[in-house]
């Protein structure tokens, strides 16, 4: 079991009693910003959605935990369940000592409130989570939208983040489009299928389009073991593949002179990504400046 989940079963347990989700999402979202899990990368991230700061992989692995027995399956209420009580408590004691007290002081600090002077207190001293609220505690805090992203050829990679860290950042930044350029946008990293990020950007208010005829076919890819393979691969992608598919760098182009758009794919390393020669094309294309984010 992953770190973060037993400290979700150690914010249970110590709670001593049922959460409601919103409840539950915001003692999480307070450990995230307010204890010394702000450092840690690998817990929970969070982007603004319909009743404030929201987690998709935390919402994911809480199904998890549901399947497994440890919290119960009602949607209305987030507590452990009896019969298998003592091993979510002994997972959560396998817990580093900083961490359990992390909860506890969370606990202390923000577990006797009800729920409306909860969203309230999160709501004002982090407004940007406030963004897409659709609770009336939204209308109380004054939330400014960012500005649309100025044109330019804007990429991305996800390598190393989590979906939700992801979204909040591309949002900040004002983009409007997501243009996932994978030739099969399948993924292991929860979040990053194609149907997964389709999903996500019609619920945060973005637009999706995939466009695999400007990515690189996986047999392509066979047998590339070192920075020099990857170079002679995207050359090839440059001079051979791009060529044929100015159709779509045009289609592209055009795309990104209208809304804020940002192509996406895997790698963090730009140098080692097709969208760098991607980009280029386009900007050629458009005269528009590249910008890698």
């Amino acid at each position: 079991m992953l770190t973060r989940q037993k400290t979700v079963l150690s914010l249970l347990t110590q709670a001593g009693r049922p959460l409601s989700p919103t409840v539950f999402v915001k003692l999480v979202f307070l450990l995230r910003h307010e204890t010394g899990l702000e450092k840690d990368r690998s817990f929970y991230d969070f982007v603004p959605y319909n009743f404030g700061p929201f987690s998709f992989t935390l919402y994911w692995e809480l199904g998890s935990l549901r399947q497994n027995g440890y919290v119960t399956p009602e949607e209305d209420r987030i507590a452990l369940c009896g019969r298998t009580r003592r091993l979510a408590e002994e997972e959560a004691e396998d817990l580093p000592s900083s961490i359990r007290a992390a909860v506890a002081d969370v606990l202390e600090r923000y577990g006797r409130m009800n729920q409306k002077a909860l969203i309230r207190d999160v709501y004002t001293r982090y407004p940007w989570f406030a963004l897409n609220s659709k609770l009336p505690e939204r209308d109380a805090v004054s939330v400014q939208r960012p500005k649309k992203a100025r044109p330019a050829v804007y990429t991305a990679g996800y390598e190393g983040r989590s979906v939700d860290a992801f979204f909040n950042d591309l949002l900040r930044r004002g983009i409007h489009v997501i243009v996932d350029v994978r030739a099969n946008p399948v993924s292991r990293k929860y979040g990053f299928s194609g149907l997964r990020l389709g999903e996500f950007c019609t619920k945060l208010g973005l637009e999706y389009r995939h466009v695999p005829t400007l990515g690189i076919p996986g047999s392509a890819r066979a047998g590339l073991n070192g920075f020099a393979s990857y170079q002679r691969l995207l050359k090839r992608y440059e001079e051979t593949m791009l060529p044929e598919r100015a159709a779509e760098v045009e289609d592209v182009g055009r795309l990104m002179r209208r809304q804020p758009s940002v192509l996406v794919c895997v790698e963090k390393d730009v140098q080692c990504c097709h969208r760098s020669r991607l980009a280029e094309a386009v900007a050629r294309d458009t005269g528009l400046e590249v910008v890698h984010l």
